[in-house]
């Protein structure tokens, strides 16, 4: 920290100041462990514990090539950030309070109603996406940005645990099938997205110039001309949209906990621990692996995780019940491995004035990839959890075989 100017420093810790507290409020509505709980508590079937994390994926990406086309063309990218925070801020509060309200009574109405407010949340998300890729790319030197991602995910893993702990305190009066607990974790993720947003507040941003966006038709039919011209560009897509059959099971580690191990509800929030310890031991290594070998190597090896954990939760599950939180420590490991990838892969290859534009175009065309979680669910209804998690497994172990073969990763970042 010692040797960045002033203005980068402040810009450093505003931005790490929201990672933390975003990593706080992500702990308390985790989708791969607290949410899926919440809707099988709420009569949901694997189906709709699918659905619900497509919806929180597709409504997170879909819009992002609309929004690029708006915030690129503003001089200053924070009030957008700003308001992404707070509406998804927002949608917690809100669905916190409904939930506390109609503890015990009215599922259909809370299911409904969580759909809408994920909706509204992912969007929100969407927004904030493509405003964040800029401001972060101009505020963080490439050479700073490994020590910025390793900082910040290791004070959100600490910020994280320290949440996870309250949330199995008030999971326990979720026994019963009451929804009370879920309302406090709920109301608290709301809490910790608004202190994120103070983080934005120290941000301080440069304007910079911008001609006059094009309309949005003109603006469109200028995407086909960037794919065609920049090989990394499409070699990001394609590798995003292999490596997301992974997203196919996000959801249903816990679910066979439940179904088979019959867990209690407040294990929900040790799982969640689990994931986070994961995530912020897994951290070093991946930065190591990704300053020495390469992006491609991260993302190989994510790609194994991937595959070895269908398998292992199976084993884990049928073998030893008592050790089925090795599951959630190598979920947070790999998750935590394809964030740090493909968001130094995104801003890297992405030019300057267009990572808005490219933001947009990766979303939109990974977009049919997120619907595999409700393909997942209908698939898990109708054969069974063993034969999709071994489906799964092949899929993603041929692709971590041929990633070795693509091309145009590991260039140099770009100013």
């Amino acid at each position: 920290m010692a040797v960045l100017p002033v203005s980068e420093r402040r810009n450093y810790v505003g931005l790490a100041w929201h990672g933390t507290f975003l990593a706080a409020a992500t702990a308390l509505g985790q989708p791969t462990t607290i949410l899926p709980a919440y809707v099988v508590l709420l009569g949901g079937s694997p189906f709709v514990v699918g659905a619900m994390l497509s919806v929180l994926l597709a409504g997170s990406v879909v819009p992002e090539l609309l929004f690029a086309h708006v915030v690129e063309g503003s001089p200053r990218k924070r009030p957008y950030l700003l308001l992404a925070v707070f509406s998804r801020a927002g949608a917690w509060l809100v669905l916190g309070a409904l939930t506390w309200l109609m503890a015990g009574g009215r599922s259909l109405w809370l299911l409904v109603t969580l759909f809408l407010l994920l909706t509204l949340f992912a969007i929100g998300g969407s927004l904030g996406s493509v405003a964040y890729t800029d401001i972060f790319g101009r505020s963080i030197r490439p050479g700073v940005r490994g020590r910025f991602y390793a900082s910040r995910q290791f004070l959100g893993s600490l910020a994280a645990l320290a949440v996870t702990y309250l949330a199995r305190i008030w999971l326990s009066g979720a026994r019963g099938g009451t929804t009370s607990g879920f309302a406090l974790l709920f109301l608290g993720a709301g809490l910790f997205m608004l202190l994120a947003g103070i983080g934005f507040l120290l941000v301080r941003e440069t304007p910079v110039p911008r001609e006059q966006q094009p309309p949005l038709s003109l603006y469109l039919k200028r995407i086909p001309a960037l794919w065609r011209a920049d090989p990394s560009l499409r070699t990001l897509v394609w590798i995003e949209n292999v490596s997301s059959l992974h997203l196919m099971l996000l959801p249903f580690y816990m679910l066979l906990a439940e179904v088979r191990l019959h867990v209690p509800v407040e294990a929900v929030a040790f799982y969640t621990m689990a994931q986070i310890v994961g995530g912020a031991l897994s951290n070093a290594l991946w930065g190591y692996v990704g300053d020495r070998f390469g992006n491609a190597a991260v993302l190989r090896l994510c790609l194994g995780l991937g595959a070895l954990m269908p398998l292992l939760a199976l084993a884990l599950a049928a073998y030893w019940p008592a050790g089925y939180v090795i599951i959630f420590v190598v979920l947070g490991a790999a998750i935590s491995s394809r964030n740090l990838a493909f968001n130094n892969v995104l801003v890297d290859v992405s030019p300057l004035p267009l990572r808005a534009t490219y933001t947009g175009i990766v979303g939109t065309l990974t977009a049919p990839s997120l619907l595999l979680p409700m393909l997942g669910g209908s698939l898990i209804s109708l054969l069974g959890y063993t034969s999709v998690f071994w489906l799964v497994a092949l899929g993603l172990g041929v692709a971590a075989a041929t990633l070795g073969r693509t091309p145009h990763l590991g260039l140099p970042p770009r100013a």
